[in-house]
């Protein structure tokens, strides 16, 4: 299956080509020999396709072309980007069902605390501790605390708050002996297991009540596979071609039962409209449960094929940031179709997912409040599929705990995947000069030093989320990784950025929201990034640093942006970005000047301001005011004595935060009017006054309501009809309120 990489990579290469062919002037005969023979490599896959089930010669040649045009793709990237530096510088499985349950009001009623946390076959004790102390406690800092401190905090809680937890997919006896430590007898909390291994429940607890789950019949299977099969034909009059009907029961067989595959299989087929798709699909050598996915795979298109593989460097039950996948599959380089022609990388990302999802290869749902797939999960089946085919290919290397990928496979690897990395693990070891991504997942133990870094030229994707370096400080070796597009540094602990970085001129993605207990020192590299699309700045940055973002045209997101470090005059530039969150310190800006360049941003989705340190001088000010007509998520930290009328909202605001905006007035009396309203959270000193009234027919689409620390609030009236689809309500250290009105 190597063709499906091979065709990606010749496309790739071709427009690379031709995108740049103008500063090939100086090498244009052996440019020209080149572009010649990736054309010839484009004829030859076309005639090599249809013999890729049939030939091994094909097949393994295939292999070997794909490792040439991989390295000549590097060899031009290599050329045009030193060639750029050098012109500037000499230097430098039912889940979702349990979930739904999980979620359900009953549960939440009876249970104010829910965790839900996968274990899977490896974890570390201390990242499931964090999972259910993260969903049971969100104030607290987990990643600060010592195993003893989770560990102790845990106990505290349970002791003290009713709770469901749910540990799903643990795997022997001694996994849970290794967590077992919280759970301390008392009333009140309770522990669903789930397992492949009924012994597991019973070792935790011999007088606890099983559920086996059981296969569906062949009628259950058969009418599965037909509502899927036939989605658009399940009226009464329609009825099933004979013929398909036995080719369809016959290929169901192979399913087993098992709801993934004939989803898998009937989504397939759903898309085929004639008997004679229907033999060639039936004619397949499906002969197992494992066939059936494996053919989902094969049917795809070349750019949802690149995207499934990339999956496998995820672990088992992982929860898929998919804002950060998209920039793994933009940093690809993956073909868009071209009904995706003018979309951002996120909204391009969720229109990959959304394929997958409908294929039922990808489990993910689109959340409410956002409208978009924030995580994504593989059904454990299907990842066996996802590992067997990017083995198959090649893709990558996945190295668990303290293995080395050559102790793996001698093969060469591009792309290298590390799980759970403790502090015995030696990336030096990873010899392979060709590897292009570099992924730590759950690395807060692994300690990284400046010679790994100087190995890897050709890398284009790391991520080193959590790695502690030597003295806090970034080696200057970053610099040499010209073909960086993707670099976290997402609580790493770093205090110091050398300006090497500025080589790094491909970047799309870039975050530096670095774990440091004081200021962080970087300096004015960020210019030179003109590709950048993501930029996540550090929390606290050195007083003395001035940083220039005017040049970052490409920006959709850009967060923890301070005035005291930058210019408001340089966001005026960015007409593409999406997300935006801005601190204003000091006095060079006001929330006047800040509106009017916010208002020439006209495609702002999300936006938080910061100006909690405002000294008001005047209390009659006026809210403040917008002009960003897409903005669907706001959340101000500012003095704000009067909301703005209902007029001066964003007509699509779907969520809303105030917080120390010392209201004076009711906000109640503007916000249930914004009909699209679904979330609403009003924090500390969010609101001065005593009363409080939601009024009949207000907050129509409202799902959630955060009320917490509004000392000062006496009375809430809360008026019926009010709120209709309210599903969370949540008060915290709000002591001197009492209700009136609806009961909830």
């Amino acid at each position: 299956m190597a063709e499906t990489l091979l065709s990606f990579g010749v496309e790739k290469l071709w427009n690379l080509l031709v995108r740049e062919s103008e500063r090939f002037q100086e090498v244009e005969e052996q440019f020209d020999g080149l572009k010649s023979d990736v054309e010839m490599l484009r004829c030859f896959l076309e005639d090599a396709d249809a013999k890729k089930h049939t030939s091994a010669m094909v097949s393994n040649t295939i292999k070997e072309i794909k490792e040439i045009v991989l390295d000549a793709e590097d060899i031009v990237e290599g050329f045009l980007l030193k060639k750029e530096l050098g012109n500037i510088s000499v230097i430098r499985k039912n889940v979702r069902r349990y979930s739904q349950v999980f979620n359900h009001e009953t549960i939440k009623s009876h249970f104010p605390g829910l965790a839900w946390v996968c274990v899977s076959q490896r974890f570390t004790r201390k990242y499931v501790w964090q999972a259910i102390l993260r969903q049971l406690r969100p104030e607290y800092k987990m990643l600060e605390m010592t195993e003893d401190e989770l560990q102790e905090k845990l106990v505290r809680v349970l002791e003290t708050q009713n709770a469901l937890i749910v540990i799903d997919d643990i795997w022997r006896e001694r996994d849970w002996d290794r967590i077992k430590h919280v759970f301390l007898p008392r009333k009140g909390w309770k522990v669903i297991l789930t397992s492949r291994n009924e012994g597991v429940a019973l070792h935790a607890d011999p007088k606890c009540v099983t559920f086996k789950l059981d296969y569906l019949t062949c009628e259950d299977s058969w009418n599965l596979f037909k509502r899927i099969a036939f989605p658009m034909k399940d009226t009464t009059e329609y009825k099933v071609d004979e013929e398909m009907e036995e080719m369809g029961k016959k290929m169901i067989e192979h399913c087993g039962g098992l709801p993934l595959a004939l989803k898998v299989l009937g989504g397939l087929l759903a898309a085929q409209y004639t008997l004679r798709e229907w033999k060639r699909f039936s004619d397949r050598n499906i002969s197992s449960v494992f066939h059936v996915l494996c053919l989902s795979f094969d049917e795809l298109p070349i750019y949802l094929k690149h995207c499934f593989l990339y999956l496998a460097h995820f672990p088992e039950d992982y929860a898929i940031n998919v804002e950060k996948l998209s920039y793994y599959w933009a940093v690809e380089g993956i073909s868009r179709p071209r009904y995706y022609d003018g979309a951002n990388i996120r909204d391009v990302a969720d229109g990959y997912i959304e394929e997958l999802v409908k294929r039922n290869m990808v489990i993910s749902e689109r959340d409410v409040m956002t409208s978009r797939f924030e995580t994504c999960q593989l059904h454990d089946t299907m990842r066996e599929v996802c590992l067997y085919k990017a083995k198959e290919e090649n893709f990558l290397q996945v190295v668990q705990g303290t293995s080395t990928a050559n102790s793996y496979s001698p093969c060469k690897s591009r792309r290298l995947a590390v799980h759970w990395p403790d502090k015995t693990f030696n990336v030096e070891e990873v010899a392979n000069a060709s590897l292009i991504t570099l992924l730590f997942i759950m690395s807060e133990e692994w300690k990284a030093t400046s010679l790994f870094l100087g190995r890897h030229k050709l890398i284009r994707v790391l991520d080193l989320s959590s790695v502690k370096f030597e003295r806090g400080k970034l080696p200057s070796s970053i610099g040499n990784l010209i073909h960086l597009r993707y670099l976290s540094l997402y609580e790493a602990h770093v205090t110091h950025l050398p300006y090497s970085m500025r080589n790094l001129k491909q970047l799309l993605y870039l975050n530096l929201y670095v774990h440091t207990t004081g200021e962080t020192y970087m300096p004015n590299f960020l210019k030179e990034m003109r590709e950048l699309t993501y930029l996540y700045l550090p929390r606290e940055i050195h007083k003395k640093v001035k940083i220039e973002l005017g040049n970052l045209v490409n920006l959709e997101t850009l967060k923890n942006f301070s005035t005291e470090h930058g210019s408001v005059s340089d966001l005026q530039g960015m007409t593409r970005l999406r997300a935006l969150s801005i601190y204003i310190r000091g006095k060079g800006c006001t929330i006047e000047t800040l509106s009017s360049s916010l208002n020439k941003i006209p495609h702002l989705e999300n936006l938080i301001i910061d100006n909690k340190f405002y000294a008001p001088t005047n209390d009659a000010e006026e809210g403040f005011v917008l002009d960003c007509v897409h903005l669907r998520q706001l959340k101000l930290e500012i003095y704000m004595p009067r909301l703005p009328d209902k007029k001066h909202f964003p007509s699509h605001l779907t969520t809303i935060s105030l917080i120390a905006c010392r209201l004076t007035e009711d906000p109640m009396l503007i916000l249930e009017k914004l009909v699209h309203l679904k979330e609403v959270y009003l924090g500390a000193r969010s609101f001065s006054g005593r009363r409080m009234v939601c009024s009949r027919g207000g907050f129509p689409q409202l799902h959630k309501l955060k009320l917490w620390r509004l000392d000062e609030l006496e009375e809430w009236i809360v008026e019926e009809d009010s709120m209709p689809l309210l599903h969370i309500l949540s008060i915290r250290a709000t002591i001197h309120y009492f209700f009136r009105g609806s009961e909830y």
